[in-house]
């Protein structure tokens, strides 16, 4: 009786703790609109990103940070954005979402329980004006318990929602040690 009352108290003590994550992609739309798709359409003269021809090639986007409910881990969201091929402004408090024809607004909480860790994330992001996709992640610690899976390096909960925002976009890996690059075709 004592060791299933045991098992029931560890039992709730350790679910009773959660952390909550929901993200809604930016859709990419047509094609026929390259700056619109992150893409620089086939054959075209202008240049790439400035790590390459992937992702979003190079594409303004400008975040807002809320400084009132914080913006720790600002340099980690913007390597992460920049991984993914994007210019990277930041824009000033309470700019307002049209300032530039990709925004967004980006707010980031730590905690400290014997280390620090993420504690809540808010990204919107907005195209002309309008909401086209959101990120939310809370490390919810109110209900007590152990809960391991919120002492996550925040770099890397921060890469991972940026790429639930922006699926496909990280470069593609380099070839296997020991593969033949081809040789850069000679301009005639």
């Amino acid at each position: 009786m004592n060791k299933a009352l045991l098992a029931a108290a560890l039992g709730l003590m350790i679910t009773g703790c959660s952390t909550y994550q929901a993200v809604m992609p930016v859709d990419r739309p047509e094609q026929g609109d390259p700056l619109a798709a992150f893409q620089i359409p086939a054959g075209s003269a202008v240049a790439a990103g400035p790590r390459g021809n992937y992702g979003a090639n190079g594409a303004l986007l400008c975040v807002v940070a809320n400084p009132v409910s914080g913006n720790e881990y600002l340099d980690a969201f913007r390597a992460s954005l920049q991984a993914r091929n994007f210019e990277v402004k930041l824009l000033p408090p309470y700019a307002p979402v049209v300032s530039c024809p990709l925004v967004a607004t980006y707010s980031a909480r730590s905690a400290w329980f014997g280390m620090t860790y993420l504690n809540s994330v808010d990204i919107i992001v907005y195209q002309n004006g309008a909401r086209a996709g959101k990120a939310v992640y809370s490390a919810n610690r109110s209900a007590g318990g152990i809960n391991l899976s919120n002492f996550v390096m925040p770099e890397r909960k921060l890469d991972e929602l940026v790429e639930q925002l922006f699926p496909g976009m990280l470069p593609p890996p380099p070839p296997p040690a020991g593969t033949p690059v081809a040789a850069p075709a000679a301009a005639s």
